[in-house]
């Protein structure tokens, strides 16, 4: 699997639109002010609110190198918004956590992500921050980032909500934080007070995560905090682990882990045993964005079934079944809705 390359952008501000237009496009309960305790907190309910990164994807034709490439296509991007997108299509109720720039472009993010039917109410804009782009290529497959990772850490806490409103709150593509995985350890406990099942895609980029960041920002703290834990086989090297039994012990008794290994294996561990799960890979020329879309396709059985189905075997072997179906569809560009 392809993993993109993360580094931090160039210091320095956004820049601004005229005037300070603060309220969410389509939105006019949503506000954007800079202090957490000024914020609105929204009532709405939804099936899955998703935490996370949110930023832009500029993408070079097929078979095109980003040194050969005349023009990009700009697509909303993000492990959180890329999953609640897949949720939105797949019919769920689905909200978004998330920081953008009090900018024309993270304006012209969050009018996109509404149009496609994502709850954006929980979205805060700052001035003090710039929305991430990403640079996609496929000649070959690499992904090259323009972020200032420090001040989305800082500012997706400052976005936190004190309550969520939802069945599940799913946090994904955690950065090297200490403040802000702090952040999302009591926003996770407070889901949890709250009923929601919360489930956590680690996410780790090997790039952000090379050297000791790992012992500094110290991500394995927020697992003992959720209900289940995803991780690729890039994710468990990181951790310096081999298999999910590897985690199980950072882990509460009642969670789960489910680790993914390419399309050919699945495997998760729980209360229920164990489950294994594979399929065969397609042949596309780039992976990008699968793992986001596998883990909407799950999320969209374990919402629906609530807690309890973290204690079922075959709840989860459906669960995982539907994810690889939804990641082979939407890799193989076809519609992810069942006619």
């Amino acid at each position: 699997m392809v993993r993109p390359q993360m580094g931090d952008a160039p210091k320095g501000g956004p820049s601004e639109a005229s005037g300070s237009t603060s309220d969410l496009p389509g939105n006019t309960r949503a506000r954007y002010p800079d202090r957490q305790d000024d914020r609105e907190e929204t009532t709405t309910s939804a099936d899955v609110v998703c935490v996370g990164e949110a930023l832009w994807d500029l993408s070079t034709s097929p078979g095109t190198s980003l040194d050969d490439a005349t023009e990009l296509s700009l697509t909303p991007g993000g492990g959180a918004v890329n999953v609640a997108l897949t949720l939105a299509q797949l019919g769920l109720r689905a909200g978004l956590v998330a920081s953008v720039g009090d900018d024309p472009v993270g304006h012209a993010l969050v009018a996109h992500l509404s149009r496609r039917g994502v709850d954006v109410s929980r979205v805060h804009a700052k001035k003090s921050t710039r929305t991430g782009l990403v640079f996609l290529t496929h000649a070959p497959p690499r992904a090259v980032a323009y972020r200032a990772v420090q001040e989305e850490a800082l500012a997706l806490r400052d976005a936190l909500p004190r309550a969520f409103g939802a069945r599940v709150v799913h946090v994904s593509g955690l950065l090297p934080s200490r403040a802000c995985l702090l952040a999302l350890e009591r926003s996770a406990r407070q889901a949890k007070r709250e009923g929601a099942l919360v489930t956590l895609d680690a996410n780790l980029r090997p790039r952000l995560w090379a050297g000791d960041a790992i012992t500094r920002a110290d991500p394995r703290r927020l697992f003992a905090a959720v209900d289940l834990l995803k991780v690729s086989e890039d994710d468990l090297r990181l951790l310096g682990a081999s298999a999910p039994q590897d985690l199980a012990p950072l882990l509460r008794p009642e969670a789960i882990v489910i680790a993914t290994f390419g399309a050919a294996e699945t495997r998760a561990l729980g209360p229920f045993g164990e489950v294994r799960a594979g399929g065969p890979a397609l042949a596309v020329a780039s992976t990008f964005g699968a793992g986001d879309t596998f883990v909407a396709g799950l999320l969209s059985v374990l919402a629906r079934e609530g807690p309890a189905s973290l204690r079922d075997h075959a709840t989860i072997e459906r669960a995982i079944q539907r994810g690889n179906e939804i990641a082979r569809r939407s890799l193989a560009g076809e519609s992810l809705v069942d006619k």
